[in-house]
């Protein structure tokens, strides 16, 4: 198993258990506790998690919205972006304006879209998704201009929001890095600013979020519960958080997502 994956599942485990010793993760996880030891030192290392005796737990920062590296977050509930991406594809219909925004549950959502073989145009402003789409014949793929984000494929910058405000799409389809009731937030200022205007250039907004981005908070806001015209998650949404957005009138769709072994 590639360190990333392995580090995305203790990560997974210790989100839903909070605390765990290094025999606990070793045994639930089908891993020797030297290669546990090894992960978790490196996670304690980077931000991820916080050493406690003998084991670990999620380190506070990661319900402010704290960002996992990109290797480690590709792998972060992968089943449930999975599965959260073919729903928002099935939403499209052909000769639709599609705007996608960068991530890795909009990029599994790409994935969905080439399987169906739609006809739609995307913009897009994430490099890897573009290239996603590349693949197929019936996508006509326009992308943002911009600077490359160091560590990822997504495109910032002045002129991939002058290009993203210029344009009128029947669907926006954006993630978030965190989801609270004060609304969505990422980690990055120039982030926000393309997702703002993402938002603004679409009629239909529609959210994938993975249920361990609620309730939690990131670095700079970029928009509203209300803008939000669908929001698609797992079924590991917390009762309250369902309840708040059902009060708040905001349409949710929950996708069942397998269990991994333990």
């Amino acid at each position: 198993m590639l360190p990333a994956k392995r580090r995305a599942r203790i990560i997974e485990f210790l989100r839903r258990e909070e605390m765990a010793s290094l025999k606990e993760l070793a045994e639930r996880l089908d891993m020797s506790v030297s290669t546990i030891r090894r992960d978790v030192e490196y996670l304690c290392s980077t931000g991820h998690l916080t050493r406690t005796h003998g084991g670990a737990m999620m380190n506070v920062s990661d319900r402010k919205g704290f960002e996992p590296e990109a290797a480690i977050s590709s792998e972060l509930e992968r089943d449930a972006k999975n599965r959260i991406g073919q729903r928002a594809a099935a939403l499209i219909q052909p000769g639709q304006t599609v705007l996608v925004d960068s991530g890795t549950t909009t990029l599994a959502a790409a994935h969905a879209m080439v399987e169906r073989d739609v006809p739609f145009t995307a913009f897009t402003n994430d490099l890897s998704i573009a290239s996603v789409f590349s693949q197929s014949n019936t996508i006509n793929t326009f992308v943002a201009g911009g600077n490359v984000r160091p560590g990822s494929s997504t495109l910032l910058g002045a002129s991939a929001v002058r290009m993203i405000e210029q344009l009128r799409a029947d669907v926006a389809i954006i993630g978030a890095h965190a989801v609270s009731n004060d609304g969505l937030s990422d980690s990055s200022i120039e982030l926000c600013e393309v997702k703002r205007a993402i938002i603004s250039a679409a009629e239909f907004v529609v959210l994938l979020v993975d249920s361990s981005k609620f309730f939690s908070r990131s670095f700079s806001l970029f928009g509203g519960l209300e803008e939000i015209g669908l929001i698609i998650t797992d079924d590991r949404i917390s009762p309250d958080m369902l309840k708040e957005l059902k009060q708040r009138n905001i349409p949710v769709e929950t996708v069942s997502q397998e269990v991994p072994n333990e």
